[in-house]
């Protein structure tokens, strides 16, 4: 037995959590580095091909209009915010072997702007759990541990409060120590056989 107590359950869950969030601050960091990068590469490069083509149609001495740096700025937040509504419109969208043209070629193109994107994306597995929430976590995950299983409309009774019942749920959820599934015409919460070692309550 690891974890004996609720008490020490807590403690597991807070250390967790900790842990949790500084692999989704490395992962934010990460990507956001690796945005940043590519946007100036993208930068580097238009601004090399509108160069390229003032001096070659023009036969001017290579300036750049005044207006590049603000068009592109105005592109790319665009691209962001079309990356951010196509996400939206096509989020339970289920993948297709068969593209047209133009939707590989808006895929190829969103590329960067849905990289920026995941960076808000991870930051928002941020868990925002405090002392009294992970006590009565704990409290709950002992509950499921005797019963096995307990059913989902039995919930408000284990935490009263809504709010709090969904950050709970949500944090389990996310760092796989809880399953909720379907059986039959109910639907239940169960422990995950793959939760931290550090919550083996039993």
């Amino acid at each position: 037995m690891r974890v004996a107590t609720t008490e020490g359950t807590a403690h597991a869950l807070r250390r967790e959590i900790a842990a949790h969030n500084r692999q989704v601050l490395l992962i934010a960091t990460f990507t956001l580095l690796v945005a940043a990068l590519l946007w100036t590469l993208l930068y580097a490069v238009c601004r090399w091909i509108f160069l390229f083509g003032f001096v070659v149609i023009d036969g001017t001495d290579g300036s750049l209009p005044r207006g590049f740096d603000l068009l592109f700025a105005v592109a790319a937040l665009c691209s962001v915010a079309y990356a951010w509504l196509d996400s939206r419109l096509t989020r339970h969208a289920l993948p297709r072997d068969d593209k047209r043209l133009w939707e590989i070629a808006a895929d190829f193109i969103l590329a960067l702007p849905r990289i920026t994107l995941t960076v808000w994306g991870t930051l928002r597995a941020w868990l925002w759990l405090d002392v009294t929430d992970c006590a009565v976590a704990a409290d709950f995950l002992h509950r499921l541990h005797r019963e096995r299983r307990v059913a989902m409309h039995s919930l408000p009774l284990d935490i009263p409060d809504e709010a709090r019942r969904f950050r709970v749920l949500f944090a389990l959820q996310i760092m796989r120590v809880i399953e909720i599934r379907r059986d039959e015409n109910e639907t239940l919460v169960t422990l995950n056989s793959l939760r931290p070692r550090s919550l083996f309550i039993g």
